[in-house]
């Protein structure tokens, strides 16, 4: 997760959300805020002592925005409440704030969370045991994809490390569930690890249409970063690198892969990052085999807390 993003809602340390009391921001994002918090007094016995607070705030916006605000916490509430593995980050309890006097506040969905050391895009490169990381993501996305979901937005940011060297998937409120082949998801995501086909997407009242080969895009791209410490078309910023895709998609770019990338690793990316959706790497049990022997019995590194708090950027 990236530092630097103010807070999309200021909470004060010390404020009190059900058996919950806030403590500092650990990252912020478009739509929600990420504290740490402390169980105060006593809980059953399933939850923890210490976790972090995922604040989607209501209060003073639009309507319109209000409801888009809380179409995302219940798409990300739904998804955990369904959906549970080692590889997803689990999900303890969800409030809402009932405080008419902090409108900015008042109603506010509160996801308590399973609370990770850090984020994949706040440790330095190399990535200590790649292989054993990209594993994890991919078996994360295995499960998600079993259960016949889409991720819709897989990123680094969106990757949780743990102190014991597991890996948790986070950051759900743009999933979708599958309709057959395909899902409807909101228009939004982050472009750096979206596939052409939804970089200019056509949308309706459902949504925008995304299949899970969006998700394989972006594990290619999250792997060859991981992998290379950068990415594979070219461009210095965001936009640069939007356009060299769509040119890809055309034909008329190529990948620029590293010439350092092991050859089984190379072919993994390459196979995720095809440029139309029917080539790419469909099958995502499949994919983590091939991971699963790139990767080879490499050991899950165990991740040190961090000596300063950074603000890591959420959703």
């Amino acid at each position: 997760m990236t530092g630097g993003r103010p807070h999309t809602v200021a909470v004060p340390r010390g404020y009190r959300i059900g058996r919950w009391e806030v403590g500092e921001p650990l990252g912020s994002g478009a739509f929600a805020t990420v504290h740490a918090g402390r169980l105060v007094g006593e809980g059953p016995a399933e939850l923890p002592r210490r976790a972090a607070l995922k604040v989607l705030p209501t209060g003073t916006r639009t309507r319109r925005r209000r409801h888009h605000v809380r179409e995302l916490a219940e798409r990300e509430v739904d998804f955990l409440s369904r959906l549970h593995s080692p590889r997803l980050v689990r999900m303890y309890e969800t409030l809402t704030v009932d405080d008419p006097d902090h409108p900015e506040l008042d109603g506010a969905t509160v996801l308590v969370l399973e609370r990770a050391e850090r984020s994949l895009d706040v440790v330095p490169h190399p990535v200590p045991s790649p292989g054993a990381v990209l594993t994890q993501i991919c078996e994360g996305l295995a499960h998600v994809h079993r259960a016949g979901w889409v991720h819709g937005d897989l990123k680094p940011a969106n990757v949780l490390l743990m102190a014991d060297g597991s890996v948790r998937l986070a950051d759900f409120h743009t999933a979708a569930e599958l309709e057959g082949t395909h899902a409807y998801a909101p228009a939004f995501a982050t472009p750096d690890y979206t596939p052409p086909e939804l970089l200019w997407p056509e949308t309706d009242a459902r949504g925008t249409l995304i299949r899970p080969t969006a998700d394989t895009w972006a594990f290619g791209m999250l792997a060859h970063v991981v992998l290379a410490g950068s990415f594979p078309l070219p461009g210095d910023t965001t936009e640069a690198r939007n356009d060299a895709a769509m040119r890809y998609a055309r034909g008329a770019e190529e990948l620029r892969l590293s010439p350092g990338l092991p050859e089984d690793w190379r072919e993994i990316v390459r196979d995720c990052l095809a440029p139309s959706h029917e080539d790419r790497a469909t099958d995502t049990a499949a994919l983590l085999r091939r991971v699963e022997r790139a990767a080879g019995t490499s050991r899950p590194p165990r991740w040190k807390p961090r000596r300063r708090r950074a603000l890591r950027k959420v959703g």
